[in-house]
């Protein structure tokens, strides 16, 4: 069957000018992205009148809400690997049954989960020690209702995602920036609408940015569904293909477990900041909003080579793989550095954007000084794990998190904040990425991540090994 223009053969032409192109809307769809989280704090922060207190319960609820997309972006990275090595095989109708089964187990999972989400919602909050009372200006209450109402709202959260990680896989990163730019066009608007005109406070940030994911999904159906007739997506066509579910469980559960770590220690990490009281959250959330736009070129040059590593797996092109690697480490860090330096110079003047209560831009900085300038170690390790993701080599991920972000950042956060104040806290970053990259190199060189495969063949008919849902 032919293939469609959009999706893109990364397995023939120059690597460098493949991957910078494939990571041009993917950088796009990144700054959207941001814009689309910053949304909610900068209104909160600006049209409210406990806006340190609102902003501490939107950049609290995050971690959380991250957490479990944390989880299914496992799930997905397993089926994109799948779909980026057999499209690169040219395995047309593994793709498609590689998508239904991800879509299916999506489907199926989300509504328990949103359930679940619902009821644990305050005792999650506690664990992290929001601050409780009428003295604390109602950050509880207000964290409890923003995260409630992302939750209801999860399957468009993850629909969006999957839509996004399909097309990707098979090398369509222009069809996802136009579903991402409609979702923040309408989260932006109903922000104002809810926020600044009805006066719903946190919960209009909560209800905009679930209305603006549930039509950006549906509408990704129907946009993949009209464009990409091959792909087969359809929501009254599902099925689990067991030979594929197996495969993409292998992948995914490793996947799944270094996205959840990495979360489990964003959230003791949270709550260590949220001890600091309003202001010193309100800071340090403000300021990772920053520090995401720092590295979209980085997230998107991530993605590109992942990409560009399955398709060519796929069709065992070892060495192009590691022409990809070099070219895509040099431009990375060369544009990570000019971003950094202008994020160094002019944070206070970026986070007053946010907030402009003098402690709140102090604590930012705090951060901004302590991370961005050794943030150069991370994208190393990023390019590496990059390489090994797209081959399949998803156990390195998992130890590089484990290391770095559970056994070294967590007690030398605990450690900085004991004996050299919460302000020196932050240093905890850098001196866990040294440990996770030395992982990371130590694996890559072992070159086990060239035995790699997930081409799929031989999968049998639909009635035979898939069972309809």
């Amino acid at each position: 069957m032919a293939r469609s223009k959009g999706l893109t053969d990364m397995t023939s032409g120059k690597p460098l000018g493949l991957i910078v192109r494939f990571s041009i809307p993917l950088l796009i769809g990144n700054l959207f992205q941001q814009f689309y989280n910053m949304a909610d704090s900068i209104i909160v922060g600006n049209f409210m009148e406990e806006r340190n207190a609102a902003q501490a319960a939107v950049n609290t609820g995050m971690p959380v809400i991250f957490l479990i997309v944390a989880l299914f972006a496992g799930l997905g990275m397993g089926a994109t690997i799948i779909l980026s090595q057999n499209y690169g095989a040219k395995q047309m109708d593994a793709v498609r049954k590689t998508i239904r089964t991800v879509y299916t187990l999506v489907l199926l999972i989300s509504v328990p989960l949103t359930i679940l989400g619902i009821v644990i919602t305050p005792w999650l909050m506690r664990l992290l020690g929001v601050p409780d009372g009428a003295s604390d200006s109602g950050t509880m209450d207000m964290a409890v209702t923003y995260v409630r109402i992302i939750f209801i709202g999860l399957v468009g959260s993850l629909g969006y995602n999957i839509n996004a990680g399909i097309l990707q896989g098979l090398g369509d990163s222009k069809t996802p920036l136009r579903f991402l730019i409609i979702s923040t066009i309408i989260n932006i608007a109903l922000d104002l609408l809810f926020v600044a005109v009805f006066g719903w406070g946190v919960a209009g940030v909560a209800i905009a940015t679930i209305i603006a994911q549930a039509f950006s999904w549906l509408y990704g159906i129907w946009y993949i569904h009209k464009k990409y007739p091959e792909l087969e997506l359809s929501l009254l066509k599902l099925g689990v293909n067991k030979p594929i579910l197996f495969k993409m469980l292998r992948l995914s559960l490793p996947s799944a477990l270094q996205q959840s770590l990495f979360s489990i220690g964003s959230l003791f990490m949270q709550r260590l900041v949220n001890q600091g009281g309003e202001s010193f959250m309100a800071g340090f959330g403000n300021a990772t909003r920053i520090d995401a736009f720092v590295f979209l070129p980085v997230f998107s040059f991530f993605a590109a080579l992942t990409t560009f590593t399955g398709q060519n797996m796929g069709k065992r092109e070892i060495g192009r793989v590691k022409q990809g690697l070099k070219s895509t480490l040099v431009v990375s860090l060369a544009v990570f550095a000019v971003i950094a330096a202008v994020t160094v110079l002019f944070g206070r003047y970026l986070l007053a954007l946010f907030n402009q209560n003098e402690d709140v831009i102090s604590y930012g900085m705090n951060y901004i000084h302590a991370v961005i300038p050794f943030s150069f170690i991370i994208i190393v390790q990023f390019m590496l794990v990059a390489v090994m993701r797209g081959a399949g080599q998803v156990m390195v991920p998992l130890l590089t998190t484990f290391i770095g972000f559970i056994v070294i950042r967590i007690p030398a956060a605990y450690l900085l904040e004991r004996f050299y104040g919460k302000e020196k806290m932050f240093y905890a970053y850098p001196i866990g990425w040294v440990l996770s990259l030395t992982a990371a190199l130590i694996v890559f060189a072992t070159g086990r991540w060239q035995r790699k495969s997930f081409v799929m063949t031989n999968l049998g008919d639909d009635e035979s090994d898939t069972s309809s849902v």
